[in-house]
């Protein structure tokens, strides 16, 4: 996900959290002495909003790049209000941890990214004057969290609309009231693995629940759980280590409770030590009778990618997949990569990666590519990302006559991907394959931010598609009784949302719902285990059985080991020969 650079937004945010501020407002010159958790209150917008403070005391904790984090000596009893805050210098502040400063400034909620991303804001203060009153002094003790420590919420995100500051119940209130201070998190269980920003997701041991979990250790959401008990662990560059799913904290972890990108998350401070856990993937097994389709979303593959993603796509396709007769493929880009030139073909880019996977001892795949308009299937501008389909010839499997692609003067497929609609054969019998990826869900607000409930703008787009390609499956099965239809792809939507419900309908099944649902996913996003990706069929010829799984090849892993953010999904089809 691009990262956006950040700006100010105070007063919006004091009107959406208005009613989550329990404190009274108080007088712009009010002269009793503030401490920081005055200032923080027990809410999401501080009571001294846009307000001139004087003299505010604190212990330095953190030096950040362009202020410094300081906490209150003597805390209140209450745990809803915060004991830190963030001073804003605007360059690297000459403070160091353990000083006891006084500052005098300007409260402000700083909120990054752009209005539509609905982020939180952060309380800070924009100092006029900041005076060192000594140095040396004890560095409060950090606020432990998980075991050994506060409880998190472990099933409400919020459910008052932010109406109410609740961080017993609620886990955005919970994180908030913990905001830039120094945390201490005993032992966790890693749920994401370290991502490309050098983040981790963890839970504690004591929240631990079968019921959510996988048996790699992977940390289910459902539709009424979304796993506020995630923590997650923003490490600094010196931890360079590999850190798969399931790794485990080894030493205590230390750091400041900091907000960026829709998440609360812990900056941490020193080196973070994991023990790793290796994952094993074996090659699915299918029977000679049964049609073997897989889908596999390759996250923007460029031909101008290094080599060696090219040779680790492959292997995962010949090794893991076991190369399978017909594969759809997701997020191919055109020749010239990102550069917006007007170029459409992916001729070069499917060539290599077909000639990647023969090197690898896997089959000579035929390619099927029906080319997009330029810039009219979203992703990336000017990388004109398409699905394709290869099919295995050595396999006795043709293709019936020129693929389409359906939708495409349709306003619900306007800047999405068109469905790639594919009629085969395999000796006497017949089958038609649809290869989708339905529109993406980036713009959803954030589980962790200040919209509640979430707004989700591409929801509706996503469920006409839906209802739109199981007509096209009703209409083909009407005429066609004897012919199996296969859907395939990135449906960016969960199993018990609409977009699948309005998919299958009468005509279609959903081949995960053959797994149990703690092992139903293809996708980790800040240690949330999602399914994604799909392969749903029409009704079973008399007698027979179909057959599916999902193969973690990269969910599970650490960034540096993946290929790509998705895993794939591999069905053995039944066409009743």
């Amino acid at each position: 996900m691009k990262r956006l650079p950040s700006l100010k937004i105070g007063l919006i945010f004091t009107l959406l959290f208005l009613t989550a501020c329990v404190p009274p407002r108080p007088q712009t010159n009010q002269k009793a002495e503030l401490s920081i958790h005055d200032i923080q209150g027990c809410t999401h917008i501080s009571p001294y909003v846009n307000q001139q403070v004087e003299d505010i005391n604190g212990i330095v904790t953190y030096k950040a790049y362009q202020g410094f984090y300081m906490q209150e000596e003597q805390p209140d009893a209450r745990d809803c209000s915060s004991e830190g805050i963030y001073v804003h210098v605007g360059s690297y502040p000459d403070v160091y941890p353990g000083d006891r400063v006084s500052v005098t400034g300007r409260v402000l909620e700083y909120t990054a990214g752009r209005e539509d991303e609905y982020n939180l804001p952060i309380t800070e203060i924009d100092p006029d004057s900041i005076q060192i009153v000594s140095s040396g002094n004890d560095i409060p003790a950090a606020v432990v969290i998980g075991q050994r420590g506060r409880s998190l919420p472990n099933s409400v995100i919020d459910d008052d609309e932010t109406t109410q500051f609740d961080p017993d119940i609620d886990g955005l209130d919970f994180f908030e009231s913990l905001e830039s201070m120094l945390i201490q998190v005993e032992s966790g269980i890693v749920v994401g693995p370290r991502n490309s920003y050098n983040e981790v997701a963890v839970i504690s041991p004591g929240t631990l629940d079968a019921r959510q979990m996988s048996a790699a250790g992977a940390l289910l959401a459902t539709m009424e759980d979304h796993n506020p008990e995630r923590i997650l662990l923003n490490m600094n560059q010196s931890n360079t280590e590999l850190v798969n799913l399931g790794a485990r904290l080894v030493k205590p972890v230390m750091g400041i409770m900091d907000y960026s990108y829709g998440n609360f998350k812990i900056n941490t401070i020193g080196r973070v030590y994991f023990q790793n856990t290796r994952t094993e993937i074996g090659p699915v097994e299918m029977s000679d009778g049964l049609l073997s389709i897989a889908s596999f979303n390759v996250e923007n593959l460029s031909r101008n990618d290094p080599e060696s993603r090219f040779r680790s796509i492959a292997r995962n396709i010949v090794q893991d997949l076991n190369g399978p007769d017909v594969l759809t493929l997701h997020e191919i880009l055109d020749d010239s990569g990102v550069e917006d030139d007007g170029e459409v073909s992916a001729h070069k880019t499917l060539t290599k990666l077909v000639q990647a996977i023969t090197s690898a001892g896997g089959p000579d795949y035929t390619i099927i590519d029906n080319e997009p308009q330029n810039n009219a299937d979203g992703g990336i501008d000017g990388g004109n990302i398409r699905t394709v389909v290869l099919f295995r010839e050595d396999r006795q499997i043709s293709l019936v006559g020129n693929p389409v692609r359906i939708g495409e003067n349709l306003s619900i497929f306007r800047a999405t991907r068109k469905p790639l609609v594919c009629i085969f054969s395999r000796g006497e019998e017949q089958f038609l394959v649809i290869a989708a990826h339905l529109t993406s869900r980036g713009a959803d607000s954030p589980l962790f931010g200040s919209k509640q409930p979430l707004v989700r703008p591409e929801e509706g787009k996503r469920n006409q598609q839906a209802r739109y390609i199981n007509d096209y499956v009703r209409d083909y099965s009407n005429n066609h009784p004897n012919t199996r239809v296969i859907v395939a792809g990135d449906m960016n939507d969960d199993p018990w949302s609409n977009t699948i419900s309005l998919l299958e309908g009468n005509t279609l099944t959903d081949l995960a719902r053959q797994l149990p649902e703690t092992e139903r996913y293809s996708y980790i996003l800040d240690g949330n285990a999602i399914q994604l990706d799909y392969i749903l069929v029409s009704e079973a010829a008399a007698g027979g059985k179909d057959i599916f799984a999902i193969v973690h090849l990269n969910s599970q892993l650490d960034y540096v080991n993946k290929t790509s953010d998705h895993d794939a999904v591999i069905a053995g089809i039944n066409l009743g020969e």
